[in-house]
């Protein structure tokens, strides 16, 4: 069995776990379910046909947990998250026909919506949940919670790449720092109040946690300013059918750099033609991300290639005690 490949079936199936745990829908919900009952419910304007708002009223169902109304959305933006997955619409498809809603379902949502945009937006949900309803029998509130919850898991599966990318750069960063402070001749001394250190006795090196790049060393220069002498970015992505796309991440970081910087690439997988581009960019080596972070020999390689050949800042290669 591919290891690799079950431990980011595992990671994937935690964090879509974790989030249908946290309740969002009820949250929201509960939201709806608070709000004055003394909305103005025009059918026709709110974009809901009537065959389902006869179906809504002949069921019983308060007719704020089915369709969309401006007043809750401006009031509570992350009641989108309900009524779109009543609708089961993507974000992305949101995005195409009424503009983002990503920021509105964020938690806590600081957004601000106006009357004319909540209600555009609420009525796309009321046409789609309309004709969703109008083509089921039998329709219940019921169907509509199962759809959200199947929505939340699809919408979270889409995401997964960035949260899996953002848990691979936090690892990375964590490890590197970690191994900064348990190595004392480095003296990795903190900077200000941002996320930069200083490097070594005498300072003359920099290290800083940002993103493109994601890890930043610098040199000062005789004039007292810094130049970027290494980078290294991190893309945790195990998915083969996105390599590429990260890939073209990746080269636009390192573009940005001076043509004499050393650049490093952490990266969860590397397809054929992902190598053929590696060797054809400005980098100076790939490590593979879970055997640099669970592989003591594959973690030694990556410290010594970077903080002594490199950096120069280890007299003698690094071995594990």
């Amino acid at each position: 069995m591919d290891e690799e490949k079950l431990d980011d079936a595992r990671r994937r199936a935690e964090i879509i776990s974790n989030r249908i745990r946290s309740r969002a829908d009820e949250l929201v919900r509960g939201k709806i379910l608070a709000f004055p009952k003394s909305l103005s419910w025009d059918p026709g304007q709110l974009g809901i046909d009537e065959e389902a708002w006869r179906h809504v009223e002949a069921i019983d169902v308060e007719p704020s947990l089915v369709f969309a109304h401006p007043d809750v959305l401006c009031a509570h933006p992350d009641t989108s998250l309900h009524y779109r997955g009543v609708a089961t619409l993507s974000l992305k498809r949101v995005q195409q026909i009424a503009g983002s809603v990503n920021q509105w379902e964020e938690a806590p949502s600081k957004a601000r919506v106006k009357q004319k945009r909540a209600l555009k937006v609420a009525r796309l949900y009321n046409l789609v949940i309309s004709s969703i309803i109008r083509n089921s029998t039998e329709w219940t509130l019921d169907n509509g919670y199962r759809n959200v919850l199947a929505t939340i898991g699809i919408t979270l599966d889409g995401a997964l790449r960035n949260i899996i990318g953002q848990e691979a750069e936090q690892a990375v960063k964590e490890r590197i720092l970690g191994w900064l402070k348990s190595q004392s001749e480095l003296l990795c001394e903190p900077e200000g109040a941002g996320e930069a250190w200083r490097l070594g006795n005498e300072s003359a090196l920099r290290m800083t946690y940002s993103s493109e790049p994601d890890i930043c060393f610098e040199g000062m220069q005789p004039d007292g300013s810094w130049e970027i002498v290494s980078t290294i970015e991190v893309k945790g992505g195990m998915d083969p059918a996105g390599a590429l796309e990260r890939l073209g991440a990746v080269k636009k970081s390192f573009d940005q750099t001076p043509t004499r910087a050393k650049n490093f690439l952490v990266v969860g997988v590397v397809t054929d033609e992902m190598r053929k581009q590696l060797e054809q960019m400005q980098i100076e080596k790939f490590f593979l991300l879970n055997e640099t972070l669970h592989n003591d020999a594959e973690w030694t390689k990556f410290v010594n290639e970077v903080f002594h050949h490199t950096l120069r800042l280890l007299e003698t290669p690094y071995r594990v005690p």
